[in-house]
């Protein structure tokens, strides 16, 4: 088993190391996905210099050449064209090599692809497939487009069973402790390379009869650093996939880094989790002895800082060193986070560790602090400015005025001059325009000072409203919970009466029996012992009880689990005989006959059955019980002159 495992991962290795450089150019010829007719594709593949064209490719054929091409970028003018949904596409970038891209070439801020195919000098026929497809690859190659991306550098590793295991047969003890036992080496053996590999990683693990039936564990790095792929074997499948994200992200080839708002948890173990401006995660770590310089290049590496958050509201002096670092914006809340909040904050991501959860509290608080303000910006930004770059002016405390009158400033001509005025006109204009600003907010004062007055008496009212209902509603609450109370405890006293009722009931029935069998007795009948089932725990139980003497009969009930063994232990006890009800088994038939104890089957017999005694007709159970030692000892006489006859025909041959 641990052969095969490490089969598969220098498998993998090999895999990651054997990555083509060609690149795919893809257009959609005829066809759509939502259609009768299947799409058909132009595919235009760019590899080491060689130019490759194929025509009416089928959407199955396209996905098998990437998988065998391993591409480093599959280029689109619309990935649409490709998948109708999400489930599609992350079902797709699952399948295909971690180390192929697929990029959107054309987009809301690239432009459409005969414009960049004019920029960037490419001629294309935009009536031929071929050529939008070639104009694909290219732009791709120049570094033009988005990355489509659906998974955050976290990766999930599954160990189970790889088959039901049913309600199955005697064995089944065996069967499933072997299952389970593989399960677990396998989850062992994938920890063990992990931690040779030096990777972070968080588990859980579901006990199950001898081992585990299910394992998983969530690795803190992406998909293409675990040398281990998904595998099955006859008792146990892996499976290994990355962390999905919340929403499809288009990630441009060439950019200059987000700006991005980062939370940090400092401490022995210090984590640090990193956002953009839209609330998305990029990237969240934790590392216990983590050296400052460490977490300023961890977080330069994914963008620019704008605001560093704590979840303390009095913030600790390493997160005050950061954001004096990056001259950021320091984001605490009014009170430290609780830790519902916290979990709240939190529920849609994934994390290691409790350090890592509170980082990722910390940024999202700050972000849900500027989502508001940052969404009502992102409509009023003019076409042809940077939205990032607004937003983070905006949260350093820029009027976005300022900002539009900044970038329109840079396109006027230095040298452009204000034209010749009257010095003293300008001065009057000037005066005149500041005069009625102020009347204007004068007016504005007014109306606002009438208003809050309007909202105080307002605010007293209801404030008197919440104090009346809130008496109503504690009186309220109390005799609804008193009403609550006494319908539990009647609930409970009505449970208890029908649980006497049924005892009740089966002491009577029992009384009945006893009764039944007293009256037998003295009409000459006797009493047995019963078995529920013929198992050692069960003979153990019924000696406890009521013991078991020489001479006894017993009944048994249920005689399909006895065995050999079974029955030697019962024939100890020099019992009289047996009653058995269905068939038991062979080697048992044949140990109580050994022993001279005959076994009589329930329709031989008159008897009346009840919980741990019986009554037999004593007369009717004398006449079997002779007549089966009758037997017995005929068998055996049949079987000693078979020997004696078996024995003089060796003689005679002699």
């Amino acid at each position: 088993m641990i052969n095969l495992i490490t089969k598969v991962i220098l498998t993998s290795v090999y895999k990651l190391r054997w990555v083509m450089t060609c690149i795919f150019g893809v257009d959609i010829i005829k066809g759509s996905l939502q259609g009768k007719i299947k799409p058909r594709y132009a595919v235009f593949i760019i590899d080491d210099g060689t130019e490759i064209e194929k025509f009416g490719v089928s959407r199955s054929k396209l996905f098998r050449m990437i998988r065998e091409f391993r591409p480093s970028i599959v280029s689109v003018d619309n990935i649409y064209e490709l998948f109708k949904s999400k489930e599609e596409l992350v079902a797709f970038l699952r399948e295909i090599p971690s180390t192929t891209k697929l990029v959107q070439v054309s987009g809301f801020n690239s432009g459409s692809l005969p414009s960049l195919a004019k920029r960037y000098g490419l001629r294309i026929n935009i009536r031929s497939p071929m050529d939008e497809a070639k104009a694909c690859a290219y732009l791709a190659k120049l570094g033009v487009g988005e990355e489509v991306s659906v998974f955050i550098d976290k990766t999930i590793i599954t160990v189970s069973r790889n088959r039901s295991l049913g309600k199955g047969g005697w064995r089944q003890n065996k069967y499933r402790r072997k299952v389970h036992d593989a399960v677990r080496r396998i989850f062992k053996e994938i920890k063990r390379k992990l931690d040779e590999l030096g990777l972070e990683y968080t588990e859980e693990v579901r006990e199950a009869y001898g081992g585990i039936s299910k394992g998983t564990i969530i690795v803190n790095a992406p998909k293409d650093e675990i040398p281990i792929n998904s595998f099955k074997t006859r008792d146990v499948q892996v499976r290994v996939h990355a962390v999905e994200k919340d929403k499809i992200e288009f990630i441009p080839l060439r950019r200059s880094k987000p700006h991005v708002i980062v939370g940090v948890d400092p401490g022995t173990t210090t984590a640090v989790a990193v956002l953009d401006l839209n609330g998305n995660i990029l990237g969240v770590k934790s590392k216990k002895g983590w050296n400052p310089s460490e977490v300023v290049e961890y977080i330069t590496s994914l963008g620019k800082p704008v605001v560093i958050a704590t979840d303390k509201s009095n913030p600790p002096e390493f997160v005050l060193k950061l954001k004096a670092s990056f001259q950021a914006v320091l984001h605490t809340p009014r009170e430290d986070l609780s830790i519902e909040r916290k979990r709240y904050l939190t529920s849609k991501f994934t994390f290691l560790n409790d350090h890592e959860r509170d980082a990722i509290a910390a940024a999202m608080d700050a972000y849900n602090s500027y989502k508001n303000k940052l969404r009502n910006v992102e409509k009023r930004i003019p076409m042809g400015m940077d939205v990032d770059a607004v937003k983070a002016e905006i949260i350093r405390g820029t009027p976005l005025k300022d900002i539009i009158a900044g970038g329109d400033s840079k396109e006027k001509k230095e040298d452009e001059q204000p034209p010749q005025m009257d010095e003293v006109r300008i001065l009057r204009d000037d005066l005149a325009k500041k005069d009625r600003i102020i009347k204007e907010l004068e007016e504005e004062n007014r109306l606002l000072r009438k208003e809050i007055k309007a909202l105080k008496d307002e605010i007293e009212r209801l404030r008197a409203k919440i104090v009346s209902l809130s008496k109503e509603e504690h009186e309220r609450v109390r005799r609804e919970n008193y009403i609550k109370t006494l319908e539990h405890e009647l609930k409970e006293l009505r449970n208890m009466l029908r649980e006497k009722d049924r005892t009740i009931e089966e002491l009577k029935r029992r009384i009945e029996v006893l009764k039944r069998m007293k009256v037998l007795e003295f009409s000459g009948w006797r009493s047995i012992k019963v078995l529920k089932k013929f198992t050692k725990d069960e003979i153990e139980r019924l000696e406890e009880s009521f013991g078991i003497d020489e001479g006894d009969v017993i009944y048994i009930e249920d005689s399909s689990g006895g065995g050999k063994v079974t029955a030697e232990y019962l024939c100890n006890k020099k019992i009289k005989a047996v009653i058995v009800k269905n068939e038991m088994s062979h080697l048992a038939r044949s140990v109580f006959e050994e022993r001279g104890i005959p076994v009589i089957d329930f329709d031989e017999v008159e008897i009346e059955v009840g919980e741990d005694l019986a009554m037999i007709n004593s007369e009717k159970f004398e006449k079997i019980y002779k007549r089966k030692i009758e037997e017995m000892e005929r068998r055996k006489i049949d079987r000693l002159e078979m020997l004696f006859l078996e024995y003089k025909s060796r003689r005679s041959q002699l």
